[in-house]
């Protein structure tokens, strides 16, 4: 049977996940030329700095925008529960817009003096905010849109989009670094890719208002239920948020590591180009994108704790050997290969936890719910992975200190999905909303 709120909507599959999805995209593509453009920004806004410590300023203050995505995650989580989802994701989209234009426009420090890294600043955390606030609202939305058959290939969609958004910033990266002269980029040419980050505001605004509002208040809850999301998630279902948080651990870190932290380490550490480094990217966003829809399909299939644990348990044992193999024959054919093959089950274990979430928690916290497990893990687990792997390579020597770091997080995720129960196929959308009995 068709999902109700597909049929109430008159919208395609196609449009809902394209509408739901954009945001995750916008803000994927913004960390990604944020990261492949690192070097630059750290020149340009902390120049008194050692080469090696403007990278790791930068990569700081990309990593501060992490510090306020829990404050985001719930603000925003408790509208979406309150307020309604699109009414949500139309604010995060456009402080995301808002972001990019900050950076694109940021003075330099030689124009600017301490006002310029200030103002970087201050657009990764607004950034961090509006991002803390998209993944609720959009993987609910897209799970209350969904059959109860179809739960989890829809939520995959929503780590497509992080996949879309990072292949998109890596492919306009690599357009303004062939394009360009070198001196050029470094001087203003990394500041086209956000510009056109701002693009994405008003079509994404305009889509979102199609959508059909998922937020519908069954008979037997209150409106004023639906007000006290935050306490409940703390309280009432503080368990599946702790375990949810903790679950989401290994998917949060193997991303930022594969994703992000190993090009730039090819670079630095592994001494590759430029071009292998974005490349290698390009190649890691596409093995993603192609592999979350499948990964969906797999776990409506053949439920999402199985698909969870093979792929987390082949990942654990897999980084290392694959780190150790690139640091002793460094190329972009073999930089390329090990991205892809973590990429596959770095996808392969984070979209069973995608939908498992939402899951836990009831219609009226769902929002708020999914945005506390996963801006926390995000945040303090994955966000600043990039940031502790550089400083342990920098001050250890050792290349392959961040595969331990991916296997010790694989590790101790797996702990906490003994307790998360599986509930493929049940029904938890508008059709459990609509077969409630009035009181």
């Amino acid at each position: 049977m068709a999902s109700l709120a597909l049929e109430k909507a008159g919208l395609s599959k196609a449009q809902v996940i394209a509408a739901t999805t954009l945001g995750t995209a916008l803000e994927y593509y913004d960390f990604t030329i944020y990261s492949f453009f690192a070097i630059q920004i750290g020149k340009l806004f902390f120049p008194s700095a050692s080469p090696v410590n403007q990278f790791l300023l930068s990569i700081g203050v990309f990593g501060v925008g992490f510090v306020v995505r829990p404050l985001g995650g719930i603000v925003i989580g408790a509208y979406a529960d309150r307020a309604g989802r699109k009414k949500a994701m139309v604010l995060t989209i456009m402080l995301m817009a808002l972001s990019c234009a900050l950076i694109a426009g940021a003075p330099t420090y030689a124009v600017a003096g301490m006002a310029a890294p200030l103002i970087v600043l201050a657009a990764r955390l607004l950034q961090g905010f509006a991002a803390g606030g998209e993944f609720g609202p959009g993987t609910t939305l897209l799970v209350e849109y969904a059959t109860d058959k179809t739960r989890a290939y829809f939520a995959s969609w929503n780590f497509a989009a992080t996949a879309l958004g990072l292949a998109i910033g890596a492919c306009a990266a690599t357009i303004v670094n062939l394009s360009l002269p070198k001196e050029v980029v470094d001087a203003w040419g990394w500041r086209i890719p956000f510009l056109l980050g701002i693009v994405a505001a008003p079509v994404g605004m305009l889509i979102r208002r199609r959508l059909e509002e998922t937020l519908i208040a069954a008979p037997s809850h209150a409106p004023q239920q639906r007000r006290g999301a935050l306490k409940a998630a703390l309280t009432t279902h503080l368990k599946w948020t702790i375990l949810g948080t903790f679950a989401e651990l290994g998917g949060s870190v193997s991303i930022y590591i594969t994703a992000f932290f190993l090009p730039n380490h090819a670079v630095r550490t592994l001494h590759l180009s430029s071009t292998a480094s974005v490349t290698s990217g390009v190649v890691s966003a596409l093995v993603l994108f192609a592999a979350a829809p499948v990964a969906g399909k797999l776990a409506d299939r053949f439920t999402r704790k199985r698909l969870l644990v093979i792929s987390r348990v082949i990942l654990l044992l897999s980084v290392y050997p694959a780190f150790a193999w690139l640091s002793a024959q460094p190329s972009m054919w073999l930089l390329c290969a090990v991205s892809a093959y973590l990429s596959l089950f770095v996808a392969a274990q984070i979209v069973p936890v995608l939908v498992m979430i939402p899951e836990l928690f009831p219609r009226e916290v769902r929002a708020t719910g999914i945005a506390l497990t996963y801006v926390v893990s995000a945040s303090f687990f994955g966000g600043f992975s990039p940031l502790i792997a550089s400083w342990i390579v920098a001050h250890t020597g050792n290349p392959l200190a961040p595969a331990w770091y991916v296997a010790a997080a694989c590790a101790v995720s797996l702990i906490p999905v003994i307790w998360l129960p599986d509930r493929t196929g049940e029904a938890i959308g508008l059709n459990a909303i609509l077969q409630e009995p009035s009181s």
